[in-house]
């Protein structure tokens, strides 16, 4: 199951998933878009699941707005926001 980290209301969502977990619950990424009024294809959950098996990690983190879906390593997400 998707942990919400942060939803900022019709802007962004941020949200963690498992590694390699991400086309499982991709219906799940659909809705939480669909929350913010944003949209996701296909292709981005592929390389959001193909990224979380590539690399070291236990949780993909997912930041869906309204332009885009980012995904990086939990670690990355971690280090970047203690660094604000």
């Amino acid at each position: 199951m998707p942990k919400i980290l942060s939803i900022v209301p019709e802007n962004e969502i941020i949200f963690t998933l498992p590694s390699g977990k991400i086309l499982e619950n991709k219906s799940i990424i659909y809705l939480l878009a669909q929350y913010i009024g944003a949209t996701v294809n296909a292709d981005d959950i592929s390389r959001a699941q193909a990224f979380s098996l590539e690399e070291k990690m236990n949780d993909l983190v997912l930041i869906i707005n309204r332009n885009n879906l980012t995904f990086l390593a939990d670690h990355v997400f971690e280090k970047n926001t203690s660094a604000d």
